[in-house]
């Protein structure tokens, strides 16, 4: 069997994870490599694993606009993300992250987002009121392409736990 390329993640204190991304010119070629690495990393992450739904450019050390995900909505890559429209009501969840192994952090999220972005072929997509999981998701991602990371958001500096043990806590804080 061929092994996949496969892109090392980008750890926490890496200065990398700290940039704000730029937006990809759909129309162009430079970034696709990246694309198509950053898919394939994650695929290869979920398969050793046996976890991860998405995975941000910056966690591959690319500096574009990109995130790969893997999970109810499907398998794809988002090109160009922003976030549309943000419900007012907000959810506390345990955050973790590939760039942070083993760890998670309690964060404040909104409890539903709308999302706008392009496809690999320069199709316009919006997801609209996604639900909070894919919520959650979709925002952890962001804030990777502009440089903020869980630990920005941590709501108690008390509020850092074991993957382990935060699989046991429905919701942090409460």
């Amino acid at each position: 069997m061929e092994e996949m390329p496969v892109r090392p993640v980008v750890l926490f204190g890496d200065p990398r994870l700290r940039h704000t991304c730029r937006p990809v010119d759909v129309a162009a070629d430079d970034w696709r490599p990246d694309a198509h690495d950053l898919a394939d990393t994650l695929t290869c992450l979920r398969q050793r694993l046996g976890f991860g739904r998405a995975l941000a450019a910056p966690q591959i050390g690319s500096p574009h606009r990109l995130i790969a995900f893997d999970c109810a909505l499907g398998r794809f890559v988002m090109a160009n993300p922003e976030i549309i429209w943000r419900s007012a009501e907000m959810q506390p969840v345990w955050d973790d992250c590939f760039s942070l192994p083993g760890v998670c952090m309690a964060v404040m999220r909104h409890r539903s987002v709308s999302v706008r972005f392009r496809t690999l072929d320069n199709e316009p997509v919006e997801l609209a009121e996604l639900p909070p999981d894919l919520a959650e998701l979709v925002q952890h991602e962001i804030d990777h392409l502009d440089g903020i990371l869980m630990s920005d958001r941590l709501v108690d500096s008390r509020a850092i736990i074991s993957a382990e043990m935060a699989a046991l806590t429905a919701h942090p804080g409460a």
